[in-house]
């Protein structure tokens, strides 16, 4: 019998192995020097299980030029500057730079927030662990700093090399919200620069945003939201310019006769005197950082507010379409103007939608690799 059950073992095994997914890709330990994009993907839902967390570094022609696989992690990002592309797993916070492969090891199921300084590389990971949020913090030199702070992330930003992050603290629903407004210099301790409260339906749209022009302020989006959703139940949102030494605030209603509310993570931007933003309908939209508070649209990422997955880093707004066969995209954050031919991705077709244990693939990110 020992030997039967042992036999029933090995087939098992073997039929476990024969049936694994095959994804394109090496291991990688550093970052390509003909990169020129990459993609995170992960869970549909949180509630799911099972699953990996995958990144796909690609090339000009589309190829794979190496691939990141480990711990599923909800919500992850791929963030990337001219000195290195950061991600996380549940297992770990990687940097890859072009020497080198960083992995700082954790135990987390959830990102919060990922934001960087695409000039300098430095980048800090928000992870949500229940009533409290803890972080990562890469340096420009790649040093790494570990915390944790009580209550939930609610958006974070970089000044330079800055990082700041407004935290809230849980409270019982209706009731006001205490908020603090953190700061992480480089290399230092984390300092609290302002302390309010804000109604319980009232939060940031995204969960990053910017700096202002003079960086002496965060640039932040808040709407009005249902407990417990992401679906913004007020006419227009908030422009909040929160200042960095003491945490007070200028608050402008937005005027939004043109296009919805909301917006994606990754994809605030200040160029000259106006703050842009994608929202889920794929519009660019933009305001005044001072004075009108009437939002003008822009333009529409072609094909695809359904099935494309954005981001924005200077001028350039990055997008993967991935209705049929996949396509990397970059545009002029301005004038809609396509900035290189499209780059097929075939190998993602198949990945995108496929299962794992009860997870569906997904795409959660995509970067371009300056």
């Amino acid at each position: 019998m020992a030997r039967i059950m042992a036999l029933a073992a090995v087939i098992m095994a073997a039929a476990s192995c024969s049936t694994a997914p095959q994804y394109p890709g090496a291991n990688i330990e550093t970052l390509p020097a003909n990169a020129v994009g990459a993609v995170s993907l992960g869970g549909l839902t949180v509630e799911s299980s099972g699953g990996r967390t995958l990144v796909f570094v690609f090339d000009e022609s589309g190829n794979v030029v190496g691939r990141m696989e480990n711990g599923r992690v909800d919500g992850n990002q791929v963030v990337a500057s001219h000195h290195n592309v950061v991600t996380a797993s549940s297992r770990a916070v990687t940097t890859l730079t072009d020497t080198a492969r960083i992995d700082t090891p954790i135990t987390e199921h959830t990102v919060a927030s990922i934001s960087n300084n695409p000039d300098s590389g430095a980048t800090t990971i928000w992870f949500n662990s229940g009533r409290s949020n803890n972080y990562v913090s890469v340096s420009a030199e790649h040093w790494i700093l570990q915390g944790s702070v009580p209550g939930m992330v609610r958006t974070t930003a970089y000044c330079g090399d800055r990082h700041f992050a407004v935290v809230d603290n849980w409270q019982a629903v209706d009731a006001p919200i205490p908020n603090r407004l953190y700061e992480l210099p480089p290399g230092g301790e984390l300092v609290v620069r302002g302390e309010w409260d804000s109604p319980s339906d009232y939060r940031p749209a995204s969960r990053t945003s910017v700096c202002s022009p003079d960086g002496q302020s965060i640039l932040a989006l808040y709407g009005t939201y249902r407990y417990g959703m992401d679906e913004t139940v007020g006419p227009a949102m908030t422009l909040a310019t929160i200042d960095v030494v003491d945490g007070s605030r200028i608050e402008t209603p937005l005027v939004m006769p043109e296009a919805r509310g909301g917006a994606i993570r990754g994809t605030m931007a200040v160029m000259g005197d106006r703050l842009f933003w994608l929202n889920e309908d794929a519009d660019v939209l933009s305001v005044p950082v001072a004075g009108s508070p009437t939002v003008t649209h822009e333009w529409t990422i072609p094909e695809g507010a359904d099935a494309t997955v954005s981001s924005v880093s200077g001028s350039v707004v990055t997008a993967v379409n991935y209705k049929g066969r996949p396509v990397f995209s970059q545009y002029d954050l301005l004038t809609g103007n396509a900035l290189r031919d499209p780059i097929e991705l075939p190998w993602l077709e198949s990945i995108v939608g496929s299962p794992a244990g009860d997870t569906t693939y997904a795409i959660s990110s995509v970067t371009a690799t300056p």
